[in-house]
């Protein structure tokens, strides 16, 4: 990097931070109110255990959702006709439909009179489990098709090629056409997995302790003002920041491997 173009990254990245600087400033100089950032704090103990309870959803939901995103992308390139529409009707449905009434009408209609006493029985939060059975449902509609996308983007010379060389249906999938797709539906693939943690604030609608609703739960107590959301949001950015951030390095180093 050149000296000048050295210099004309610093004066941008400066004018940037100073621009942000004085819009922060407008719009907290505007709000009426002192801040209350005692209240948080002694809260924190109950934010904390949402959050956690946030990021075990999210890496079980993460889990969930590959498998049936797998499953999905698997069945319709099945050669069975049944299997291919089924998946298709599954696939149409969910996507058309909002996450919340998916939540509702799956918590309340089918999971519940199902699961509730069997998970009670072992111990288990109901509310949890099935929030997360029904937030893998969504997202691995999404990324079924985001992996459907980039297998069938891969040339059909490869598959020949594979098979050429004596290679079974599971071994093409594995060592020629995953590693190919991977590479071009991670960007898709990560931002799919930071919306699954986003959304994962929507299982509030069905009661599961996580991040969001505990922190309602302390706005509802305290009537704390804008101070309970900040560390809301950060909780957020602390979680989606290094899916981000990795998948940037893996998408740079994958494009230096070619």
């Amino acid at each position: 990097m050149t000296a000048s173009r050295r210099n004309w990254n610093l004066i941008a990245g400066l004018a940037i931070v100073l621009s942000f600087a004085a819009f922060c400033f407008l719009i907290f100089s505007g709000l009426r109110g002192g801040w209350n950032w005692q209240g948080p704090w002694e809260a924190r103990e109950l934010l904390f255990k949402g959050w956690k309870t946030t990021l075990w959803i999210s890496l079980s939901a993460l889990v969930g959702s590959l498998l049936v995103g797998l499953l999905l992308m698997l069945g319709q390139r099945s050669p069975l006709v049944v299997v291919r529409w089924t998946c298709r009707l599954f696939l149409e449905f969910v996507r058309e439909t909002p996450l919340v009434v998916q939540l509702l009408v799956g918590y309340f209609l089918i999971f519940a009179p199902l699961l509730s006493r069997p998970l009670d029985n072992i111990g288990w939060d109901e509310k949890l489990i099935i929030g997360i059975i029904l937030l893998s449902l969504f997202e691995g509609a999404y990324l079924g098709e985001i992996f459907r996308g980039g297998v069938e983007s891969i040339p059909r010379t490869q598959w020949e090629s594979a098979r050429a060389v004596g290679f079974n249906r599971v071994q093409v999938y594995r060592y020629v056409i995953f590693p190919q797709a991977l590479r071009r539906v991670l960007p898709a693939v990560a931002g799919q997995f930071v919306s699954l943690i986003k959304d994962s604030s929507l299982l509030s609608v069905i009661g599961a302790p996580e991040f969001f609703y505990q922190s309602r739960v302390y706005v509802s107590k305290s009537y704390a003002g804008l101070e309970a959301y900040i560390p809301l949001a950060l909780g957020y950015l602390i979680l989606t920041a290094p899916i981000a951030i990795l998948s940037h390095r893996l998408e740079r180093r994958f494009r230096d491997e070619t």
